[in-house]
C-alpha cells in the first residue's frame, strides 16, 4: 500500500472531509448515517477571490438506478444532475455547503 503515496490521488471521490460534515449537520440537520452515504470529489477553486479547496458532494446511491461511477469531476460535469451539495474549505479551516438536492417533487434541475 506504501507505494501509492506519491500519487496526486484527491482527484478521486471519498469521504467527506470532518468541517465540511460538521457544517452540513448543523446547517442541513442531516444525520450521520446519511452523511455516511456521500461522497465527494474535490478541486482547487476561487471563491470571493480567496483561493479554496471546493467540493462537489453526491450520493452513492442517488443515480437513478443507473449506476453512475464518480471518480472524477469529468464524471461529475457529465453528470451534474448527481451533486446533492457544493462546498468549499478555505485557508483557515473554515467550511461551507450549500444545498442543491432538487425538490422532492419536480425531478428536473
Amino acid at each position: 500500500m506504501g507505494m501509492h503515496l506519491h500519487l496526486p490521488h484527491h482527484n478521486e471521490a471519498k469521504r467527506l472531509p470532518k468541517p465540511i460534515q460538521e457544517y452540513m449537520k448543523k446547517r442541513f440537520m442531516l444525520s450521520d448515517s446519511y452523511l455516511k452515504t456521500l461522497r465527494c470529489v474535490e478541486y482547487e477553486g476561487v471563491v470571493g477571490e480567496k483561493q479554496v479547496r471546493r467540493f462537489s458532494i453526491f450520493g452513492i446511491n442517488e443515480s437513478d438506478n443507473k449506476p453512475v461511477v464518480i471518480n472524477t469531476k469529468s464524471d461529475l460535469d457529465k453528470n451534474p444532475k448527481v451533486i446533492l451539495f457544493e462546498g468549499y474549505i478555505d485557508r483557515t479551516g473554515k467550511a461551507y455547503a450549500a444545498d442543491r438536492r432538487s425538490p422532492k417533487t419536480g425531478k428536473k434541475r
